[in-house]
């Protein structure tokens, strides 16, 4: 949240470091929030796929990939801003970890495997 933070006051506050274009400058202050949740997003993802990637779930990691993939391009055909091109990122990214955390809750895939595995060790152990 804090390099999510850094990235919307650069993009909100510090534009006239980059460009002193007015034009740039307004487009980029009306996408500071979304870049806000698109960077957040991004370190999430990067943090869940490194999970998943060290458990071997390449199958699912590559379902996801794909299906977030086509939507976001059906997404991207009508995007008419750079918001809306950024929140098509935010959107793909978003969804990768709660799909993950889901996956795991119901104790599919490695990590879903072990945790299920610790639940009933923990429960065969309290009784």
């Amino acid at each position: 949240v804090l390099v999510g933070a850094v990235a919307f006051i650069v993009t909100r506050f510090l534009t006239g470091v980059f460009t002193t274009d007015p034009a740039v400058q307004a487009i980029a202050h009306t996408a500071a929030p979304t870049v806000f949740f698109m960077v957040s997003n991004a370190i999430m993802a990067v943090t869940v796929d490194g999970a998943m990637l060290a458990s071997r779930d390449f199958g699912w990691m590559l379902f996801l990939g794909v299906s977030t993939f086509l939507v976001q391009l059906g997404a991207l055909k009508r995007a008419t801003s750079l918001n809306a091109i950024f929140a098509t990122f935010v959107f793909r990214l978003g969804v990768y970890g709660p799909a993950c955390a889901i996956r795991a809750a119901l104790g599919r895939g490695a990590i879903g495997k072990a945790i299920t595995k610790t639940w009933k060790e923990k429960k065969t152990a309290a009784a």
